[in-house]
């Protein structure tokens, strides 16, 4: 198998429909073997009708069920399965270009590269007069990858399968359905660490159309919570952060939030929209919870030193 197609999904059964008809419009070149394995995350609705329903020319598409929450566990139990040598990831609410297939896939098959980074952008239906460039990148938006170890987003990424060689799969403690966010950011962090090399790829997308409910304000007050524990989750067990006065810091972030609120705002919250400086206020005050209540817990990864050790050649170990 040439490529492997991972989507996982959990109750976006009209999100899902649309992205697969939008995949019957992706060009699979000549002679490639591909598969699509959707992998159904504990779904009440009608996503199973609509995976076993499913057409797309020229991909064999097959479907898993973990019922499990968390999109990491899902993911992970696709990767189980998957025979392709080359592995592309997206989402179930995305719409991608006609050459996204062959774009993605060949720097991978010719093994220029350990892993590719799409482009993403965001629906223009979406769009704000208030949406800053920062808030679009918290809806997965990544228009212009940088060209040095691109950031991986869960949206559109690939890699090489010989990388979960050495990598044993997603964080389960990370990711929809845990905390949130994040199972995307440790792997692309995992894999600089180890001095793989990441591609970024500009000459194809994919349309991201998530709820448009993900732009009102109280979905922003939560995304900040979840970036939050993320943040705290990565300091605390993959860097071994070592964060003093938490509690004071949270007290300040929050009264700085409570002042700025007042004065900017007179206590009014808005429908839809938040500005950045109350979610970088929010973030803070839920990443100094989040890492007093990680303090002193066993870390889940050796600590960076130790790792680095385990990496170098073992000829290099033993100068």
């Amino acid at each position: 198998m040439d490529c492997s197609i991972v989507i996982s999904t959990r109750n976006r059964a009209d999100k899902l429909y649309a992205t697969l008809r939008a995949f019957e419009k992706v060009v699979v070149p000549e002679s490639w073997r591909v598969e699509m394995i959707i992998a159904d995350n504990g779904s009440t609705d009608a996503t199973p009708d609509i995976i076993s329903h499913a057409r797309v020319p020229s991909m064999h598409i097959r479907a898993i069920r973990e019922p499990r929450p968390g999109k990491s566990r899902a993911l992970n139990t696709a990767l189980s399965t998957a025979e392709g040598t080359a592995l592309l990831f997206t989402d179930d609410d995305v719409v991608p270009a006609a050459n996204w297939l062959e774009r993605m896939t060949t720097p991978l098959l010719e093994d220029r590269c350990d892993a590719v980074a799409g482009r993403v952008r965001l629906a223009p239906d979406l769009r704000r007069p208030w949406l800053a460039s920062s808030h679009a990148m918290w809806l997965a938006e990544r228009p212009d990858p940088a060209e040095h170890s691109p950031e991986l987003v869960g949206a559109s990424m690939g890699m090489r399968r010989e990388v979960f060689e050495r990598i044993p799969g997603f964080d389960v403690d990370l990711g929809p359905g845990i905390t949130g966010l994040g199972e995307d950011t440790l792997l692309w962090m995992q894999m600089i660490e180890l001095g793989m090399r990441i591609q970024p790829v500009r000459d194809t997308e994919v349309v991201h159309h998530p709820d448009a409910s993900r732009l009102a304000h109280a979905s922003w007050v939560s995304a900040s919570r979840q970036m939050g524990m993320t943040y705290a989750y990565l300091w605390h067990h993959w860097k071994h952060l070592q964060v003093s006065k938490l509690l004071a810091s949270e007290y300040w972030y929050r009264m700085k939030l409570t002042l700025r609120i007042l004065l900017e705002r007179g206590g009014h919250r808005p429908h839809e929209g938040c500005p950045e400086w109350e979610l970088f206020y929010r973030t803070r005050i839920h990443t100094c919870r989040a890492c007093r209540e990680l303090s002193g817990t066993p870390r889940k990864y050796p600590p960076p030193a130790e790792r680095a050790l385990a990496s170098r050649p073992a000829r290099l170990r033993h100068e």
